[in-house]
């Protein structure tokens, strides 16, 4: 395994906090500009700009635990159906998550459109509700079955599953 796996692990940890965060806000913002007919503001899109360089940084990050974790290696292999764990972290997850930030580039985008406030704060709310839910509900929680992962990472060993790539 290689020495920057625990590095990119906490990076990943962490910064799902500011994209749960920046989406919450956006989801919250969206709504209320779209029930209370506000008009949407600078504020508004610079929120959903956050939000999805979060999202792009988790990937970025995400992406590098996938390739130091050796979850590559397991594709190849056909590993990643042997057991559950092993099928969460390599197809599940980023798959979801993948799905999740391309719904944030979406709604982003319907930022930079010339159209009224009011649909603009509908499709936004859509497409960052939607990713919310499934950044939540893809998201390694403690007390997950298999792949719960602390709230906050060790930053002096690396709390992952061990995967049959990295035994042999």
């Amino acid at each position: 395994m290689s020495p920057y796996i625990v590095y990119f692990n906490n990076i990943h940890s962490i910064l799902r906090y500011f994209l749960l965060i920046f989406t919450l806000i956006v989801v919250v913002q969206s709504l209320m500009g779209m029930l209370g007919k506000k008009e949407f503001a600078k504020t508004n899109r610079k929120m959903a700009l956050f939000m999805m360089i979060s999202c792009d940084l988790q990937l970025l990050a995400g992406l590098a635990v996938y390739y130091f974790n050796g979850h590559i290696l397991m594709l190849k292999k056909g590993m990643a159906f042997e057991t559950h764990a092993s099928r969460f972290y390599t197809i599940e997850h980023p798959i979801g998550m993948i799905l999740a930030i391309v719904l944030v580039h979406m709604g982003y985008n319907v930022t930079k459109k010339i159209i009224d406030s009011a649909p603009k704060f509908k499709r936004l709310f859509w497409f960052s509700f939607i990713a919310l839910v499934i950044f939540i509900a893809q998201t390694p929680w403690p007390g997950k079955k298999d792949v719960g992962r602390p709230l906050f990472p060790s930053m002096s060993s690396v709390s992952t599953t061990t995967t049959a790539a990295s035994k042999g």
